[in-house]
């Protein structure tokens, strides 16, 4: 059996903390490997703007899938290393406590209200008023502080 047939398997069989796991590796490496055709082409990179969460309310009505697809988006090496390495963690312990289901339902709803906070708060304060054309957001930090927060509160 060759290696991507035991990351197939792995997949099909895994847990969802497995699974959640390779969706933002996969996601990861598809943006990289996108990201150097793209360099090597002399083009601008386009899919961090379609793929992340921007600020500005207008941006946000004619993408609103970026709620959603910004939760599993990483474009830095150690932010997704250390994203991930949180999230097996506390997803390992969480499952000890609780269930799957759980755990994705977690993830996403804390993905949702992290991305809901982050547009609030740089609509609301003036300080951001500058930035918020050009903010945008990516990554599982939210929604693995969420499944950090959520063990905190139940031990």
């Amino acid at each position: 059996m060759n290696l991507l047939d035991e990351i197939k398997e792995s997949f099909r069989e895994g847990s969802t903390l497995t699974r959640l796991i390779y969706i933002n590796l996969g996601v990861f490496l598809v943006i990289r490997l996108a990201n150097v055709f793209y360099f090597l082409a002399g083009a601008p990179f386009p899919f961090l703007d379609w793929l992340a969460l921007p600020s500005d309310f207008g941006m946000l009505a004619s993408r609103p899938w970026t709620l959603l697809t910004y939760m599993f988006l990483h474009f830095d090496f150690l932010h997704i290393l250390f994203n991930l390495l949180w999230l097996y963690w506390m997803g390992q312990i969480f499952l000890g406590y609780f269930n799957q289901e759980k755990l994705v339902a977690l993830y996403l709803l804390g993905g949702f209200a992290g991305g809901l906070f982050y547009v609030a708060g740089y609509n609301s304060f003036p300080v951001f008023s500058e930035l918020v054309a050009d903010s945008r957001l990516l990554g599982a930090s939210a929604s693995v502080i969420a499944i950090v927060t959520a063990l905190a509160m139940y031990a």
